[in-house]
């Protein structure tokens, strides 16, 4: 006997009309009717509670309907599987929520640092940038800086890293952290020089050896340019690596 019949059998033995029991039972008259003629089945809760009502055990009123076991076993497999999503996606949205919040505080920790150091907003171009372009100008030397808005986005972005670029006399840099240090050479910068570009160099001012997007005479000219001016470029290489810690530190 499927569990139409039992729901319907239980019923009429009660001498319950369809619209009673489904006042019981908080459901349409319409749906008790489609579960006795097999129409549809009821939910797993709704199972429960006809159990309750008509004190029968569930398993009884399972076992004697093979395809509302098999209906049953699906749901459960599928409440499972859901249940697994949304504990995936609660996890996720818990992280995004924490990175934000952290992404802020270290987005408010560097402004603080920068005021502090007596870094100002680029008059120039902060009014295009989110007022988040600081210059910070000493006796023969300008450096700057950039700070990504968090907003809305929680996403640790690479961009959210501070590099500095530090200017004197034509010499320029670009300094991410002692790893990843950027020369560049512009006309703008020094009208002297043969070539233009940029390239990689270590703490030293010295051109790493691996350049492909230089060409062996770039690279032979960047490597003596860089030589005759090493003192300069290591102190600016040291000097920048000095700002981005008292901007990035906690005081």
């Amino acid at each position: 006997m499927n569990i139409g019949h039992q729901i319907k059998q239980n019923r009429l033995k009660r001498e319950w009309t369809q619209e009673y029991l489904a006042q019981l039972l908080n459901v349409s008259r319409s749906t008790v009717s489609s579960w006795e003629v097999g129409r549809n089945y009821p939910d797993l809760e709704t199972i429960v509670a006809i159990s309750d009502l008509f004190a029968i055990s569930l398993d009884k009123l399972l076992r004697e309907d093979s395809v509302m076991t098999k209906e049953v076993s699906k749901r459960m497999h599928m409440n499972k599987y859901y249940k697994i999503v949304l504990t995936m996606i609660a996890v996720i949205l818990l992280g995004l929520v924490i990175s934000n919040r952290r992404l802020n505080q270290l987005e408010q920790r560097y402004r603080e640092n920068l005021t502090h150091y007596g870094w100002h907003l680029d008059k120039d171009t902060s009014p295009y940038a989110n007022n988040s372009a600081y210059e910070l100008k000493t006796e023969d030397t300008t450096y700057y800086t950039y700070i990504l808005p968090t907003g809305y986005n929680p996403i640790p972005l690479e961009e959210r890293k501070v590099n500095i670029i530090t200017r004197r006399n034509g010499h320029v840099v670009d300094v991410l952290d002692s790893q990843h240090i950027t020369v560049v050479f512009s006309k703008s910068n020094d009208a002297k020089l043969k070539y233009q570009g940029s390239g990689q160099v270590n703490l030293a001012g010295e051109l790493i050896a691996d350049q492909p997007r230089l060409t062996g005479a770039k690279k032979a000219y960047f490597k003596a340019y860089l030589k005759q001016h090493q003192k300069t470029y290591q102190a600016l290489i040291q000097n920048s690596l000095q700002k981005k810690q008292e901007i990035i530190t906690k005081r």
